[in-house]
């Protein structure tokens, strides 16, 4: 099938080809004579019309045609069958007595023959661009199609008027093609658009017709049966018409049934309807028609069939560019335009017409006048397009402000804290307006929190805040966001760093800025707050209610700890590795000076110690090795790598505890985490000397025991997690004891240190 289909489009192909060539052929080697002769007497030529197009001006109305190209007229073949001078080099004429040989050649070529060959090519340019970005679409096929039979007529326009056979049988058959195919293409484009089932029974018999025709017209051939085409022209015409109609009632009929609903698909009606009548009524009104009642019509269709063009190009467009169903919207700003445009455009034809008084005529002037509309709507309608695209080279500030303003709102979706907002946010408002600090300040009853980047005075913040000299500071530009009970909060930004103040396009980007950041901060700030009150509820939750709380809490925990320990390990882990490869090739050059290699192996150094540093975090975040190697080997890890830099000796004795390692592994993670909380508040509060652990089992049962010599402290001072907290204090560790059945032994004084026993039954640990 698709090698049928292959060969199809092949032979269709050069088909078309062979055609381009005939019709360029006679177009550009004949010149349009235009002359049309009578016989007023069986043995004489006489000239009867001249067409307007005619290049030829030496022939007269009246003149006796004696021989074309030294032959009789009679057996000229245009003369035979259409009564008209074409193809001929020159004729010999008689006029007042006096014979005259007169050459039709001229070097130019007419005209409407570069028209017509232009609007070819812009029917052939929208054929292969439907064809290629929309080939599924049967619409968008047929509507291919139709600029395809337009492009027919346009090709064969220049060999049909110099009375070529071929020429004339191409553009009346695609005259009468090119209306079923729009018809067809709105029946299907509806149903596609729409799901709107309209008549479409009467395809064959139109197609019929047009086919019938085309055969009829085999008949051209035959110099004996040349009256056929003294009819044909109006029934090509006619026909046209009649479809066209077609078209228009089909679509007035829809618009009467939707002119009063406010749908998408009643837009598209709308404007296909006021499109179709732009396209076709005046080619009908003004050329057709009037040939068919009055034998001559009002302009020239080769002006009139522009037209035509702007209903396919049109949808085109708009199918091409995923527009349809905002048609009426590009509708109303090319109205806009074409508004714009009436007003310099008459001004200008009217300095043309009077400073040309005299040297041009009404269609001159009315072309101008046309012409001149067209292009400067299409500058106008494309001026949005064009600013959009030279904005970074013509207003580079404001695009940079409107790419930092797409930047910050595409973030403040990831923000959950207020350290983001100083990490994401605030670091693009400094980066972007070149200021030497930004903050966002938060203003409480009893408290001022604020968050800086770069160089921020936070004292005289602090200062200004609780005083009303803070929206006139000559330093310190102040917008505030939000205003509530609980608290105020601000925007602030220094001076430039060339130390000037904002400029005021800078100063309306800032205020946009803030009316995003308030909705944020205020997402933030009950983030932090409802986070805090879960957490002082979970710490506080008895063993046996709400397992199902903690468990939620203690997996996001892990989550989180395991993303932020794969995004170390996936970027700056890797970024350090390279770095640190770099310097030592760089240090093992030859030519590298002795002092300079140590200075790079120093450096080497440090990335090591950095990436070292980075390592031991992320198996803090996420133990690793204890599905690996079990709690025991983990545990001991940890605690011989953190001897190193804590400011007390520990001892870690871990007998066998082979029935936990049996567990899963989330019960071993709580006890890790148990642990290194344990060993982290040691550091920060216990001042010991000695610190120690001790693991074993007994009787079915897992025991860890804390013991240091610091200064202890008094057990009601124990304090709940705060807000904002990191959730990992004592009330939070007795927590996870209890989510695995544990029990949790406190005993601690002031100056007598402190010792913690941790209990968890060994045959029945929970899974969190």
């Amino acid at each position: 099938m698709k090698i049928v289909v292959k060969i199809s489009v092949s032979m269709y192909m050069v088909l078309f080809i062979a055609l381009q060539i005939w019709c360029s052929f006679v177009t550009f080697h004949f010149p349009y004579n235009g002359i049309y002769l009578d016989t007023a007497r069986t043995d004489e030529w006489i000239v009867s019309k001249l067409e307007a197009n005619s290049t030829n001006d030496k022939i007269h109305i009246g003149d006796k045609v004696i021989a074309i190209d030294g032959k009789p007229p009679g057996e000229w073949s245009t003369v035979k069958r259409w009564n008209v001078v074409e193809k001929a080099n020159s004729v010999v004429i008689w006029r007042d007595g006096v014979v005259e040989s007169i050459d039709l050649r001229t070097s130019r070529p007419a005209l409407f023959d570069i028209i017509s060959l232009a609007e070819e090519f812009v029917c052939l340019f929208m054929c292969v661009l439907l064809l290629v970005r929309e080939s599924r679409s049967p619409s968008a096929r047929l509507l291919a199609f139709s600029f395809l039979s337009a492009a027919l007529i346009f090709m064969s326009l220049g060999a049909s008027m110099r009375g070529d056979l071929i020429g004339k049988l191409m553009i009346a058959s695609s005259m009468m093609v090119l209306p079923i195919v729009f018809l067809h293409f709105l029946v299907v484009f509806f149903k596609e658009k729409g799901d709107m089932e309209l008549p479409k029974g009467h395809f064959k018999y139109l197609y019929g017709i047009a086919f019938l025709a085309f055969v009829l017209r085999g008949l051209y051939f035959f110099p004996s049966m040349a009256f056929v085409y003294r009819y044909d022209g109006s029934v090509t015409m006619g026909f046209f018409i009649i479809v066209i109609s077609l078209n228009i009632s089909l679509l007035a009929t829809l618009f009467v049934k939707v002119r009063k609903a406010q749908t998408p698909l009643a837009g598209i009606i709308k404007s296909v309807f006021y499109s179709l009548l732009i396209s076709f009524l005046p080619i009908i009104c003004l050329s057709f028609l009037p040939q068919l009642i009055i034998g001559d019509w009002i302009f020239d269709p080769i002006y009139t069939s522009w037209l035509l063009l702007i209903f396919p190009i049109t949808f085109s467009y708009l199918i091409a560019s995923d527009q349809l169903y905002d048609i009426g919207l590009v509708v109303r700003r090319v109205l806009f335009a074409c508004l714009m445009a009436v007003v310099p455009v008459s001004l200008f034809t009217g300095a043309f017409a009077i400073i040309f008084h005299g040297e041009t005529n009404g269609k001159q002037i009315l072309f101008v006048f046309l012409g001149s509309i067209f292009l400067l709507s299409a500058m106008l309608y494309a001026a949005e397009y064009w600013t959009t695209r030279l904005e970074p080279y013509l207003f580079p500030r404001k695009y940079v402000l409107k790419s930092a303003l797409k930047k910050i709102s595409k973030n403040l979706g990831t923000i959950s804290s207020f350290r983001d907002l100083k990490d994401i946010i605030l670091v693009d408002i400094v980066g972007t307006l070149q200021v030497t600090g930004g903050a966002i300040v938060f203003r409480h009853k009893n408290d001022i929190e604020i968050f800086c980047e770069g160089e921020v005075d936070t004292a005289e913040i602090q200062r200004l805040v609780n005083s009303s000299a803070m929206l006139k500071h000559p330093y310190y530009t102040f917008l505030e966001m939000n205003c509530h009970e609980e608290y105020t909060s601000y925007l602030i930004v220094t001076r430039k760093k060339t130390n000037t103040r904002i400029a005021k396009e800078e100063l309306h980007w800032l205020q946009l800025i803030t009316s995003y950041l308030e909705v944020s901060m205020e997402n933030v700030y009950l983030i932090r707050k409802l986070t805090g009150r879960l957490q002082q509820m979970v710490s506080h939750l008895p063993q046996e209610e709400h397992l199902w709380l903690r468990k939620v809490m203690f997996e996001l925990q892990e989550e989180e700890r395991v993303r932020i320990a794969t995004d170390l390990h996936d970027t700056t882990m890797q970024d350090l590795f390279f770095l640190k490869r770099r310097l030592t090739s760089l240090a093992e050059k030859p030519s590298m000076r002795q002092e300079d290699r140590e200075q790079l192996n120093s450096m080497n150094n440090f990335v090591e110690m950095i990436n070292a540093s980075l390592r031991q975090s992320c198996f803090e975040l996420n133990p690793h090795l204890l599905k690996e190697v079990g709690l025991k080997q983990t545990l001991k890890t940890f605690v011989e790598k953190e001897s190193y830099t804590t400011p007390f000796e520990i001892s870690f004795r871990a007998e066998q505890i082979s029935e936990i390692e049996g567990k899963d592994l989330s019960a071993k993670r709580h006890i890790f985490r148990i642990v290194q909380e344990l060993l982290n508040n040691a550091k920060k509060h216990s001042q010991a000397a000695n610190v120690s652990f001790h693991l074993w089992e007994e009787d079915h049962f897992f025991y860890l025991s804390y013991r240091d010599d610091g200064v202890g402290f008094h057990v009601k001072e124990e304090v709940a997690v705060e807000i904002a907290a990191s959730g990992m204090g004592l009330a939070y560790m007795r927590s996870r004891v209890l989510h695995v059945g544990g029990s949790f032994e406190l005993e601690t004084a002031e100056g007598e240190g402190t010792h913690i026993l941790i209990t968890i039954p060994t045959e029945e640990v929970m899974s969190a």
